[in-house]
C-alpha cells in the first residue's frame, strides 16, 4: 500500500505545485528511506506515530547532514498533511517533530588573485565596460551587495565625504 499511497502523493504534488522531476525524485528517495526505516520496526509509513516519526528520524543523525534531514522532515510534513486531506489520516504525526538545526552559511569569498582578475575583466575603453569596473571597484571596497549596489541613487552618494549611505 505504501508504494501506491507514495506515488499518488507525488502525482498530487506534480499536478498541483507543478514540482519538477529532479524535486518529485528527491521526495521519492526520502519517502522510500522513511518506508525502509519504519519497516525495519514493523510499522508503515501510512499509518506511524509521532514516536515512530521521531524514531526513525533520530536513526539517521549519524550519517545525514542538517540540511538532508531538514529536506526529509519537509517532505514527510507535505506527505502527512496530504493523507489528512485526502482522509487517509485523521491526525498528523508530523506535527510537532522538531527541525534540524542548521547553521549559517558563511559567504563564500574570492581570493585576491581572483579579485584582480575579476576587476581587470571589463573593457574600460567602452562606457559600460567603465561602469562595470566601477562597480566591481565599489563592491570590493564597501562590502555592499549586489542588491545594494543595484539599487542605489544619486541621493544616496556624497561625492563631498566620497561616502556612500545604504540600509540594508
Amino acid at each position: 500500500m505504501t508504494t501506491e499511497s507514495i506515488d499518488r502523493f507525488l502525482d498530487h504534488l506534480w499536478l498541483t505545485d507543478g514540482l519538477s522531476a529532479n524535486t518529485l525524485a528527491a521526495y521519492r528517495r526520502d519517502l522510500a528511506k522513511m518506508q525502509k526505516q519504519l519497516q525495519s520496526e514493523d510499522c508503515a509509513l501510512e499509518s506511524a506515530s509521532h514516536a515512530q516519526l521521531q524514531q526513525a528520524l533520530l536513526a539517521s543523525i549519524e550519517h545525514e547532514k542538517p540540511a538532508t534531514r531538514a529536506r526529509q522532515l519537509s517532505c514527510l510534513r507535505r506527505y502527512y498533511q496530504y493523507l489528512l486531506g485526502t482522509k487517509q489520516r485523521n491526525d498528523d504525526p508530523s506535527l510537532h517533530l522538531d527541525n534540524p538545526r542548521l547553521g549559517q552559511r558563511l559567504p563564500k569569498t574570492l581570493s585576491e588573485g581572483q579579485v584582480e582578475l575579476l576587476l581587470q575583466a571589463p573593457d574600460v575603453e567602452t562606457p559600460l565596460g567603465l561602469r562595470d569596473r566601477a562597480m566591481f571597484e565599489v563592491l570590493y571596497a564597501t562590502g555592499l551587495r549586489v542588491s545594494e549596489l543595484v539599487g542605489l541613487t544619486l541621493q544616496q552618494l556624497d561625492m563631498v565625504t566620497g561616502l556612500i549611505i545604504t540600509r540594508g
